[in-house]
């Protein structure tokens, strides 16, 4: 089995976990995601050790892999992680960024404010988790860098719940990009920092209003 068809397989599982096709508490079958895959359970093991690493799945005792579940204290944990982290490594690493990568950011955004885009692209593609891993990258930091794309991962499904509940908090999520984007490209620092944190803190909100809608996605 290669490495590639290895990689597919996880990603294929991932993908459907991140953007709601498999929902937490769904049971997940190793043989039915070998057949769906056209592989041996081998690779799907291997997909799932990794999935529970980065805590998309977990193995219970007697009732096999199931898809994690999310709840209001997750995110909660999740968001103030990144409070704490992320303006940290922007701060080690902004000298590193690259002027060109962060004007191409910049048009993304602007391209997808002009056209009203409202859509969360399918997690591999995703502009938000994109740019907030470029952004703390260059903090060079190994372990700082493996818990925010374990954050990032956690967002995605959230980002997944809120854009079909709240498409202007997407848009009003791109604006804030922009701004943030905007004093990185000015070389000011301590905007960008402040930008980034006020971004953190709309998001919060907005993740927390989730329990107004008693979503079946998550649990209280």
């Amino acid at each position: 089995m290669s490495q590639s068809k290895r990689d597919a397989v996880y990603e294929f599982i991932r993908e459907r976990i991140v953007m709601g096709r498999y929902r937490p508490g769904d049971l997940l079958d190793e043989q039915t995601l070998a057949d769906e895959n056209g592989v041996s359970r081998t690779p799907v093991r291997e997909a799932l050790r990794r999935l529970v690493e980065e805590g998309l799945v977990q193995v219970l005792p007697r009732r096999g892999v199931l898809v994690s579940q999310i709840s209001l204290k997750t995110i909660n944990d999740m968001m103030e992680a990144r409070y704490l982290i992320e303006p940290f490594l922007l701060r080690k690493g902004f000298r590193q960024l690259d002027s060109g990568r962060l004007a191409e950011f910049r048009a993304q955004e602007k391209t997808k404010l002009m056209a009203g885009d409202t859509r969360v692209e399918r997690s591999v593609e995703d502009s938000d988790t994109s740019l907030h891993l470029y952004l703390t990258g260059a903090g060079s930091n190994d372990y700082l860098a493996d818990t925010m794309r374990r954050l990032m991962t956690q967002n995605q499904r959230m980002r997944a719940i809120t854009s079909s509940l709240n498409g202007d908090r997407v848009l009003e999520s791109r604006h804030e990009h922009v701004a943030i984007l905007d004093k990185v490209i000015d070389g000011d620092l301590d905007g960008a920092i402040d930008e980034l944190q006020d971004h953190l803190r709309r998001s919060r909100a907005s993740y927390d209003r989730l329990g107004d809608f008693n979503h079946e996605y998550f649990s209280l």
